[in-house]
């Protein structure tokens, strides 16, 4: 199995004590200036070739999962100046070249904007645009052993492990689902913890509710600036300085995202969810190689993953 999926690869060239929220978010905000990031490239792949030593092989009856009581989601979609209708964001979308004029007597304001503390990094977002990655998963999609569950890319800090928030994992593909967190640290090397399930949907409702605080980071660094620094950044910095000083033609962007008076108001329709039953487990903390492409086996599903450490 190593080698089959080397070759696809190639061809285009238990849980410790975490912080809480508010720990995390402080320990991040003190020490931004000075902290290492890493750039994560994640995937989870469900092996569909499955040798017959494990199809005869009965698994382990696995009991409920037990989540972290603080987990960070990751942003599916990319921070933009112009909001896009969910889902409408992809790698392939482009904009048109935008119209723009600063004004000479405003130009003075460039000097008081960078007097400014410096935006947050979009962090725990999907990274657009990354060709390489994107060619793995769709040399994957292709490939008659393979299919990918879940692929995201994003920037993290890296933290020691009793520092760190794990990450939730939920992802379906068709009638199955991989769920569960992973937490990457660094002590003396990276390490991946990983705590996913790979389940089957059953015909059975589900009515059960999640008890697990789950978060986006960019929420977290919200609501503590809000209590934090309550007045030193107005909701109207971005207009009173840049679209003050530089003439956007929003009509024009406007024009060009909603070109097919696509109307954005969709009807609700609440559909049934069905459970699903756990069936295979990854339970591994493991060291990672540093810019390479690491690979955690399963006979069933397997994990792909890249950390490059950020300068």
């Amino acid at each position: 199995m190593h080698l089959k999926l080397a070759i696809i690869v190639l061809f285009i060239s238990e849980s410790l004590y975490s912080v809480d929220f508010n720990e995390y978010v402080e320990k991040y905000l003190d020490n931004k200036q000075i902290l290492d990031h890493i750039k994560v490239d994640f995937f989870i792949i469900q092996n569909l070739s499955i040798e017959d030593e494990d199809l005869e092989e009965n698994w382990k009856e696995l009991d409920e999962l037990e989540l972290s009581n603080h987990l960070i989601e990751i942003k599916t979609e990319p921070t933009t100046f112009v909001t896009f209708p969910e889902g409408k964001f992809s790698d392939e979308t482009t904009l048109l070249p935008l119209k723009f004029k600063i004004q000479p007597e405003q130009q003075i304001l460039s000097d008081e904007v960078t007097e400014v503390t410096k935006p947050d990094p979009f962090l725990y977002e999907k990274i657009p645009f990354q060709k390489e990655m994107v060619e793995i998963e769709n040399n994957l999609n292709r490939s008659r052993d393979y299919r990918v569950i879940y692929y995201n890319s994003w920037y993290q800090p890296i933290f020691k492990e009793n520092e760190t928030i794990p990450i939730f994992i939920d992802a379906r593909k068709k009638d199955k689902k991989v769920h569960g967190e992973i937490k990457i640290y660094k002590e003396r090397f990276i390490h991946l913890v990983s705590k996913l399930r790979f389940s089957q949907k059953t015909d059975e409702i589900d009515n059960s509710s999640r008890t697990q605080e789950i978060k986006t980071f960019q929420t977290l660094i919200k609501d503590k600036n809000e209590t934090k620094n309550k007045g030193f950044l107005n909701d109207n910095y971005w207009v009173e300085t840049i679209f003050n000083s530089v003439k956007v033609n929003l009509k024009y962007i406007g024009d060009f995202v909603y070109s097919d008076n696509e109307i954005n108001s969709e009807e609700i329709i609440e559909l049934p969810q069905f459970k699903f039953v756990d069936l295979y487990e990854i339970d591994k903390d493991v060291k990672l190689e540093v810019d390479e492409l690491n690979f955690i086996d399963h006979p069933y599903f397997s994990i792909l993953i890249k950390v490059t450490e950020q300068t």
